[in-house]
């Protein structure tokens, strides 16, 4: 990597970072399209909001 010029060097972190950011957009709008199932209240551990008096 020492006989790279700098320009150079930066270009390649620049691109790695545009991927990068590329990857999570496309994760992002994966799993926001994923529907998500309702809670499991097995073990009843869902309270209400509503506080007892």
């Amino acid at each position: 990597m020492q006989r790279l010029p700098d320009w150079l060097k930066w270009l390649v972190v620049v691109l790695a970072l545009v991927v990068l950011g590329a990857l999570m957009l496309a994760v992002d709008d994966r799993a926001s399209r994923v529907d998500m199932p309702d809670p499991d209240d097995t073990f009843g551990i869902y309270q209400s909001s509503s506080v007892p008096a």
